[in-house]
């Protein structure tokens, strides 16, 4: 096994040198990446996340060796404009659910290196309306009084023990993941028995590692080149809505958005973007939203083939690629060396892209 990953780790690093670049860019024309991030490590409240030294140092190497770093505004003007200018490879960077640690430890790395950036907020949570409800469950977690529990979901009960810390953390991991596509009443309903069970009360209000950025923050940042997105108003799995429920979540999170900063972009971003998360239903009520495009979780590229029917419904399902923490690998996305297989069934791509026959990683939208 050594044998094998030790020259891999050697060429993997290789690839994130300077002396590479000009080749490696290369083999990226024609191609856009879009990555998504969602919190920014923060000592001092106990928050684990992408580092910003990193972050620096990947924004640093993408301005020196002269890819194109993109606001999701331009990325709508690329796919529309027939002419657009696809000669370098381009990247753009959005950051997800609207964390305080944006604008203390993301924002100001951004505003150095001139790079644009999106942050997509849920208004909600914003607004006060709510915490984001895996934080909550982690909040459970941390200041539990006892060692043991019962989730209990439906006719099933899984049951819970834990001794040591990384028990407990793993204990934790597993429950959210259960909970994740859950509907949201019997959710709330195993949260509350968990706070019970578990003999934690949780505050009103987030406290400071799990806090949302404020509106004035909001404001404050754009006038450094941050943009704005909406991200729904609960951060609900639109795909197990209700119609009503999943038109008023993408409708009132871009007018919430509008009305607090003239920095919102209309590009909406689905909560838990894979392929479960979002169907026509979803794309199409974006588009009737008024929206011009939106992400998902999706891993791939957008490519300059791109065909730019305005017809297509490919513009509501935008690709995206979690962001690395090192270096080497974010180069290894943006010079197209990774080898993803997109998430989506052919079959259900083929509604929104012509060229789903080509099933391969780069993603077409019209």
């Amino acid at each position: 096994m050594g044998a094998v990953s030790t020259p891999r780790h050697f060429l993997t690093r290789l690839t994130g040198t300077d002396r590479l670049a000009p080749a490696l860019r290369a083999f990226g024309r024609g191609l856009l990446s879009i990555f998504t991030l969602h919190r920014f490590a923060d000592p001092e409240h106990g928050v684990a996340g992408h580092d910003p030294v990193t972050l620096r140092d990947q924004l640093a190497y993408l301005r020196r060796h002269r890819y194109r770093l993109l606001s999701l505004t331009d990325v709508v003007r690329l796919l529309e404009d027939d002419g657009g200018d696809w000669t370098a490879p381009a990247v753009a960077f959005t950051v997800d659910d609207g964390y305080a640690g944006f604008a203390s430890r993301a924002a100001p790395v951004f505003a150095e290196f001139d790079c644009p950036v999106t942050l997509f907020v849920t208004t909600g949570f914003l607004d006060g309306q709510l915490w984001l409800w895996w934080d909550r469950a982690a909040y459970l977690f941390g200041h539990a009084r006892r060692r043991s529990l019962v989730l209990r979901l439906g006719s099933e009960d899984h049951a819970y023990q834990w001794a040591t810390p990384s028990e407990r953390a793993h204990v934790q991991q597993d429950v959210i993941h259960r909970l994740e596509w859950v509907d949201a009443p019997e959710r709330e309903a195993a949260i509350a028995d968990l706070a019970e069970q578990l003999d934690v009360e949780a505050p009103a209000r987030p406290p400071p590692a799990f806090a949302p950025i404020s509106w004035e923050d909001v404001r404050r940042t754009a006038k450094s080149g941050a943009t704005f997105g909406p991200h729904t108003v609960t951060h609900p799995i639109l795909s197990q809505t209700p119609d009503d429920s999943c038109r008023w979540e993408i409708q009132e999170s871009y007018r919430r958005l509008r009305e607090e900063t003239d920095a919102c972009v209309p590009v909406f971003c689905y909560p838990n973007g894979e392929g479960r998360a979002f169907g026509r239903r979803e794309l199409e009520m974006v588009q009737r939203a008024g929206l011009r495009a939106a992400l998902t979780t999706v891993p791939g590229y957008i490519a300059s083939r791109d065909l730019r029917d305005r017809t297509s419904l490919g513009r509501f399902a935008l690709p995206r690629f979690p962001c690395p923490d090192d270096r080497p690998h974010l180069v290894h996305i943006v010079a197209r060396l990774m080898r993803f297989r997109a998430k989506v069934r052919r079959s259900r791509w083929s509604e929104w892209s012509p060229h789903a026959a080509a099933g391969s990683l780069i993603l077409t939208v019209g």
